[in-house]
């Protein structure tokens, strides 16, 4: 069977051309329609979104070309533990990143909020600080009388070590123990005494300069420094010891001075 092809003449590609061309140009004007519908804002993310994909595609291109650089010219070893990441920005709005392997508390601790490893085992809610300040003068007027217990208890255990018989009766332990409850008791009363004096001191000096103020002497107080209520607190401890305690102390610093001078000559 002869099979018949129709020939092609020159008004019928011209015919063809036309209308792509016309196709084309509708296309192109049903574009520029759709594009001018379009908001500023989804052309902005449109237009960033294509520059996003650009920025990738480089770094992607160069890490390629990296890593053929290094097989080809490097001995074709890769380093364990090592590998190329993308290093992104992180949103400061983001949540904060921890470590997996330390294990998470199951209470959640809040700034500003006593945790229950701050506080003791007994707690006093007349010291909390729910409750206001505490007025220390007040407690320690409150409770003066604990220093009689304090001293009472005292005599008992001293008592004990001196006599005889009930020392023969205890341990070496508990010999040590009583020496030691009664050593700590007695710096816990002379600390309170040290301190009571030097609140009184700082108190007369504070009543004084308000009288004087009273009376047009002086305009403003003098608040005394920290080296000079230093100065007036030893002084006062000084004056409040007995003789022979004042022999021991000068005794002391005699020595402390003695020690100082000998350092220094071997120095020189």
């Amino acid at each position: 069977m002869v099979q018949r092809f129709r020939p092609l003449y020159e008004s019928d590609s011209e015919d063809d051309d036309l209308g792509a061309v016309l196709q084309n140009q509708l296309r192109e004007e049903s574009d520029d329609d759709d594009m001018l519908s379009l908001s500023f804002g989804a052309l902005s993310s449109a237009q960033k979104k294509l520059q996003q994909e650009e920025r990738t595609a480089r770094e992607e291109e160069s890490l390629s070309g990296s890593e053929s650089e290094d097989g080809f010219f490097g001995d074709g070893k890769k380093k364990k533990g090592k590998t190329l990441q993308k290093k992104k920005k992180k949103n400061k709005h983001a949540p904060s990143e921890s470590s997996s392997k330390k294990p998470v508390s199951r209470i959640r601790e809040i700034p500003g909020l006593k945790q229950k490893k701050d506080t003791t085992l007994y707690t006093d809610i007349r010291f909390d600080s729910a409750y206001g300040k505490a007025d220390w003068d007040r407690i320690r007027k409150d409770y003066a009388f604990l220093d009689e217990y304090r001293q009472k208890e005292i005599e008992q255990m001293r008592g004990i070590l001196n006599n005889k018989k009930e020392r023969s009766k205890l341990s070496d332990h508990e010999i040590e123990d009583l020496e030691f409850k009664i050593q700590s008791l007695q710096s816990r009363l002379d600390t309170l005494k040290n301190r009571d004096l030097s609140n009184k001191i700082l108190k007369d000096h504070k009543r004084e300069q308000m009288a004087k103020m009273r009376k047009g002497e002086q305009v403003n107080p003098y608040f005394l420094k920290k080296s000079e209520q230093r100065k007036m607190i030893q002084k006062a401890k000084f004056e409040s010891l007995k003789s022979s305690q004042r022999e021991k102390v000068m005794e002391r610093k005699r020595k402390r001075r003695l020690g100082k001078e000998f350092r220094a000559m071997e120095f020189r």
